[in-house]
């Protein structure tokens, strides 16, 4: 389960919290690490809250994507790291 190291509720962490995500949060609640289906999902937030990239450590999925609302990286995120796409 992650933990509020800094005592700030970034926007990553209110929609991993509103999805009921536990993950290792990182940078303040800017960066997080998630168990996906086949690898980790790793999803980071912009210092200004406007954009979050995210990625899977699978080797055939470490491209780098970028999204304008957390909750939306996260769900690419998992799709992926399932093996699956999001239409």
């Amino acid at each position: 389960m992650w933990t509020r190291d800094s005592g700030v509720m970034t926007q990553l962490m209110r929609a991993l919290e509103s999805l009921g995500l536990d993950g290792e949060i990182a940078l303040s609640g800017r960066w997080a690490k998630l168990r996906g289906e086949r690898c980790s999902v790793y999803v980071v937030e912009s210092s200004d809250e406007s954009v979050y990239y995210t990625w899977c450590g699978c080797a055939e999925d470490r491209v780098v994507e970028a999204y304008g609302d957390p909750t939306e990286a996260i769900r690419v995120g998992l799709q992926r790291a399932a093996g699956r796409r999001m239409e």
